[in-house]
């Protein structure tokens, strides 16, 4: 499914112990602990790079009550925000909005607005039981044990540009304390890492 490049190892200062899990309910464990909610913060503050970083929340749909769990790149959450208060992007309610997002250590957001929901692929956004069957195909422990402190810079090539299955896996790999990026350079490659030690991306030149 995937290709593997080292891109070596940098230290960011960010000491954050490795998340606690157990292996066979990683996926959909709702608990609110500080690991998660340190790699949140720093997903979310990475919203305006290039390589946006991938984060994890619970939405609710108000409109029929539904509840997901969802992984999404951290400009796409703001967006969905400004969509269901419907504000804009001048500084005063972008900052308005960031307040409402860092402030929320539960992590759980509601809409109702059409276009909110649509921004984070609410409807679209793989099954509970999709999501699960792709963490049994991984070692997990494995990736803890290589990417668990989030110091070591690599990046993670998916031989099919699926996006869903992009998600999916970053949605895991959040769960178990890893942080993971979009690449700037190509739609079907994320990096892992903190984005403050991610080597800087070169685009191949013909």
């Amino acid at each position: 499914m995937v290709i593997i490049y080292s891109c070596g190892r940098k230290e960011s200062g960010n000491n954050i112990e490795k998340a606690k899990v157990e292996i066979p309910n990683v996926v959909y464990n709702l608990g609110n602990d500080s690991v998660r909610n340190k790699l949140f913060e720093i997903a979310y503050k990475n919203g305006d790079s290039s390589s946006p970083s991938y984060l994890v929340f619970i939405a609710k749909n108000l409109n029929t009550g539904e509840i997901k769990e969802i992984c999404s790149e951290a400009p796409l959450l703001s967006g969905a925000m400004h969509h269901e208060f419907g504000m804009g992007y001048d500084l005063k309610s972008s900052q308005f909005i960031d307040s409402l997002i860092l402030g929320n250590s539960k992590r759980i957001f509601e809409f109702k607005e059409r276009k909110a929901l649509e921004n984070i692929s609410f409807n679209e956004y793989p099954s509970k039981e999709r999501i699960e069957v792709l963490a049994s195909k991984l070692d997990l422990k494995d990736f803890m044990k290589d990417f668990g402190n989030n110091e070591t810079v690599k990046y993670m090539e998916f031989k099919e540009d699926e996006y869903f299955l992009q998600l999916s896996f970053s949605h895991i790999m959040f769960k178990c304390g890893i942080i993971t990026s979009r690449s700037s350079v190509g739609g079907n490659t994320i990096w892992f890492g903190y984005p403050s030690i991610r080597a800087p991306e070169i685009p191949d030149i013909d």
